[in-house]
């Protein structure tokens, strides 16, 4: 369990910096870290399919009409990042092509209609107590690289720190996927043309970002 201080403290171990008491202390990598973190936090919940910062809900139809083809219009809620799943059914299990995501909304003919995203309820500062520990980790590096070349005058290290931030994302993603029992792996292009796989549609939702990739889970 780590708070905002120690996310930063580990940037600047990352970026080889004194080490800081609070993140009121006067120096400058806490300036940059400021500007810098909304940002980052945000680019970091965009960067998988958290399970700690998924949420599921049915919507209803909203006043807005439907995109021409279509018979309801459904708005975004507040706190949605970005989308995992849209589907006809709860569990968002299968396959589903019969929406659109077009001038804001999703437009769909079914009703209701389920959306699984990710929230940035978590994004918070008083949250970060909350995120997993690989989180945190693939946070501090992602900090450290996006203000190397602020802090630092050495383009080696800014080389370093993106290896090791793309190593420690495929590691959060690898542990985050192990917590969950319904991702499925994509088929490949062989497969899919041998068993017509891609075509049709088929009922409860569609996993927009959560297949396993390489790198991402056992399988």
């Amino acid at each position: 369990m780590a708070d905002k201080l120690q996310v930063w403290k580990q940037a600047l171990v990352h970026l080889q910096k004194a080490t800081i008491v609070t993140l009121d202390d006067d120096v400058e990598a806490v300036y940059v870290f400021n500007s810098a973190w909304a940002g980052v936090v945000e680019e970091a919940f965009n960067a998988g399919d958290w399970n700690f910062a998924k949420v599921t809900v049915a919507l209803s139809p909203a006043v807005d009409p439907a995109a021409i083809g279509w018979t309801n219009a459904f708005a975004y809620p507040d706190d949605w990042v970005r989308t995992v799943a849209v589907g006809n059914s709860a569990d968002l299990r299968f396959a589903f092509r019969d929406y659109a995501d077009e001038g804001g909304f999703l437009h769909s003919n079914t009703n209701p209609l389920y959306l699984r995203y990710i929230s940035d309820t978590f994004t918070a500062d008083e949250h970060v107590d909350q995120w997993p520990t690989m989180f945190w980790r693939y946070v501090a590096l992602k900090l450290a690289y996006d203000t190397c070349g602020r802090l630092t005058s050495g383009d080696s290290l800014e080389d370093k720190l993106e290896k090791r931030m793309d190593k420690a994302l495929r590691l959060a993603k690898n542990v985050d996927a192990r917590n969950e029992n319904n991702k499925v792996l994509a088929p490949g292009s062989w497969l899919r043309a041998r068993h017509g796989w891609g075509s049709g549609c088929h009922s409860g939702g569609s996993l927009v970002g959560g297949e396993i990739v390489l790198g991402e889970g056992d399988v």
